[in-house]
């Protein structure tokens, strides 16, 4: 998760019980087993454990149409 430092993902996750979620995320700090990160949907500051990472995906920008 080092390498999405300051990005947004999008994060399919397990729980400890064995819960499957998904995450609109902003990943904050990442350590050797964990992650610190903002969590969108929660709305909320939330630490992620690595092993529970399913698939993690870069969000695509959201550009804002503005008809005149």
């Amino acid at each position: 998760m080092h390498n999405y430092i300051g990005k947004n993902v999008q994060l399919i996750y397990v729980d400890s019980k064995r819960n499957v979620s998904t995450h609109n995320i902003k990943v904050i700090m990442s350590g050797d087993k964990r992650f610190i990160a903002y969590c969108y949907t929660a709305r909320e500051v939330k630490i992620f454990n690595k092993s529970g990472i399913v698939d993690v995906s870069i969000e695509k920008s959201k550009k804002l149409l503005v008809h005149i």
